[in-house]
């Protein structure tokens, strides 16, 4: 495997795509708990409380489409619906743990940094998150 680079990701690209679907803010945690196994609307916002309801429901949907999440009625009664990975979304499992080691490797660094930055004069010159400019 070759040295990634930008170009790597050029716009339309299969590693573009890739990365949109797991940079989506909900998709790693939607996916991780989903592992275990099936689970209906509610179980997934009892596991994930944090998110609304119609923003779970955009999630899953857009989920549904890319072939991440499959979508299955049951004809108990009352009906109901249950919500499960496909072979795509279980394989998402791996990048997930890598994201994770990361964090808990990176993570309090991260939030020194934090600290240190938000603790600095308030009259320093600060530019906004994502905007570099040549010196």
């Amino acid at each position: 495997m070759s040295d990634e680079s930008i170009e790597d990701y050029a716009l339309g690209s299969a590693a573009r795509l890739g990365l949109s679907v797991l940079a989506h803010k909900w998709t790693l945690l939607i996916v991780l708990a989903l592992k275990p196994g099936p689970l209906r609307f509610s179980e997934l916002r009892r596991r994930i409380p944090e998110v609304t309801a119609q923003v779970l429901t955009e999630s899953l949907r857009s989920l549904e489409r890319d072939g991440i999440v499959e979508r299955q009625h049951q004809a108990d009664v009352p009906p109901r619906v249950d919500y499960q990975l496909t072979a795509i979304g279980a394989s998402m499992c791996a990048p997930a743990t890598a994201i994770r080691v990361w964090g808990e490797q990176h993570g309090l660094a991260i939030a020194e940094a934090r600290r240190r930055y938000d603790a600095r004069d308030p009259h320093q010159e600060r530019r906004p998150s994502g905007s570099h400019t040549a010196r």
